[in-house]
């Protein structure tokens, strides 16, 4: 099921590029239910999905170049199975997103469908050189999407974000290369064994921490964390809206589920030895997203700035499992990283929300500045409900989805690195601040005459947005539904941990 969740995309893509000019309509059809036909599978495998089980479920394996341990080896366990779900959320949301697309529509949807397709395998494949390309793949579309489609820098903004991830993959391959001559394998799962049983230290030797430090930066890229962030606002803000959500809704989560996947099960001794000042890089990248999106005055740079702020927080609470948890009563290893995962998929839906709201915006007025606006609650009532429902998400108000994973990490942090967790609070009244006031600025006070008279949700965007709105009360309301899909590999993989 797997791979046919996965590879439905890449056709569609292929039959894309050969609709003939003229079928603007088909297109945007055929796009829509290759989008649609992987969430129904998706769904298939959530309601099959064995919660008490802690191991991979839905496994193919296959050899595919034997001569190089390359095989192909697919499957899905609570550190993955809500990502491959998000994937097929956001997919229909960003191309009913797309729908008005005037130019290059076959090009466009073709392009979106090859980063969906890269995006599936990069959550769900578990031998290097398998992950590896989707990871890579995963590059080329959002280059072009960004290049042809953006904002009027998006030369410069295409070029930073392919250069800088392109450098963080070529320190990941080092990594696997080096593991590869050591082990004999690529195979995730048999180094999470070699580590399990304490021998991958001895094999790797010397070894060990340059392995160890050249996967970390390619994924610290990925993230994105300080100071290797700066490519990420200003790809966020010059990339059209629908791909802005792919980018903040789940690339950025390729970075965390590294640290999940490679990281906590293979490396737990590494984690041990640097997880004080990794720590600090975390809080201190939270912290930058948090205070330099109080100086924005572009809508989509703000929220560029409060998506680092927020997926910092799962990095925040992922390197304080590294730290001694003995004598505490509560499971702070189990809180941050199930925290952790939540995280992941409640901020996925949140933020890429929270840009198709301000692409709307734009799309209506022509303006992203925020100076711009203002009185927009009395004009847009609906458009203004939504807005807010998902500001509040963000900033973790109860019964909102933000609130479940942000406090079981900051519970779990706060029990073995108090001082840490009080700096972080910083971070979170910074957050409040700005996007409280970001919704006075824009919602309240006068309306502003030289914007044009702007109409409030169409039957599309209420399409897109009533999906998410449910999504964020739901897992505000009823977390532990969700958190069963990750206690018992957490719990499995935590053994690991003195």
């Amino acid at each position: 099921m797997i791979s046919l969740l996965t590879f439905i995309p890449l056709i569609a893509a292929g039959w894309l590029l050969f609709i003939p000019k003229g079928y603007e309509r088909m297109a945007r059809w055929l796009a829509l239910g290759a989008t649609l036909i992987p969430l129904l599978i998706c769904l298939n495998l959530i309601k099959h999905f064995d919660f008490s089980a802690g191991g991979l479920q839905f496994v193919e394996k296959h050899s595919w170049i034997p001569n190089i341990g390359a095989e192909y080896f697919v499957g899905v366990d609570g550190f993955n199975i809500l990502m491959v779900l998000l994937i097929s959320i956001l997919a229909p949301l960003t191309i009913l997103a797309s729908w008005n697309i005037q130019e290059r529509q076959r090009t466009w949807f073709a392009l979106l469908h090859v980063e969906i397709f890269g995006l599936y395998g990069a959550f769900t494949a578990l031998n290097f050189v398998h992950w590896f390309i989707y990871w890579e793949l995963v590059l080329v579309p959002i280059f072009f999407l960004i290049k042809l489609f953006g904002n009027e820098d998006k030369n410069r903004a295409a070029l930073s974000f392919f250069i800088f991830t392109v450098l963080g993959s070529a320190f990941m391959l080092v990594a696997f290369l080096l593991l590869r001559v050591k082990t004999g394998t690529f195979d995730f799962m048999i180094l999470n064994g070699l580590a399990t049983s304490g021998k991958l230290p001895a094999i790797l030797g010397d070894w060990y921490p340059v392995v160890f430090f050249c996967i970390l930066l390619g994924l610290w890229v990925k993230v994105p964390l300080f100071p290797l962030h700066v490519w990420q606002a200003p790809a966020y803000t010059q990339a059209p809206s629908a791909v802005t959500m792919l980018l903040t809704g789940v690339l950025s989560k390729m970075g965390v589920y590294g640290f999940l996947r490679l990281v906590l099960p293979v490396f737990p001794e590494a984690l041990n030895t640097y997880a004080y000042p990794l720590l600090a890089v975390a809080l201190l990248t939270l912290l930058i997203g948090a205070f330099a999106a109080l100086q924005q005055k572009d809508i989509k740079t703000l929220f560029a700035y409060t998506s680092l702020n927020h997926v910092a927080y799962c990095l925040f609470g992922f390197f304080a499992v590294g730290l001694s948890a003995s004598g505490i009563a509560i499971p702070a290893r189990e809180l941050v990283i199930q925290g952790c995962i939540l995280q992941m998929f409640a901020h996925g839906l949140g933020a890429a929300g929270l840009f198709y709201m301000a692409g709307i915006l734009e799309e209506r007025s022509g303006s992203r500045r925020i100076a711009d606006f203002g009185g927009l609650g009395t004009t847009l009532p609906h458009f203004t409900a939504i807005f807010c429902i998902l500001i509040f998400s963000s900033l973790g108000l109860p019964f909102l989805a933000g609130f479940s994973a942000e406090f079981l990490i900051f519970s779990g942090v706060f029990a073995v690195a108090p001082v840490f967790a009080g700096i972080a609070t910083l971070g979170l009244l910074a957050t409040a601040y700005f996007l409280l006031s970001l919704i006075r600025k824009l919602f309240t006070g006068a309306e502003k005459s030289p914007l044009p008279i702007l109409s409030d949700m169409s039957q599309r965007e209420w399409l897109i947005a009533i999906p998410l709105i449910l999504m964020a009360f739901w897992i505000g309301c009823i977390p532990s539904q969700w958190l069963e899909f990750s206690r018992q590999t957490v719990q499995q993989t935590l053994t690991l941990f003195p």
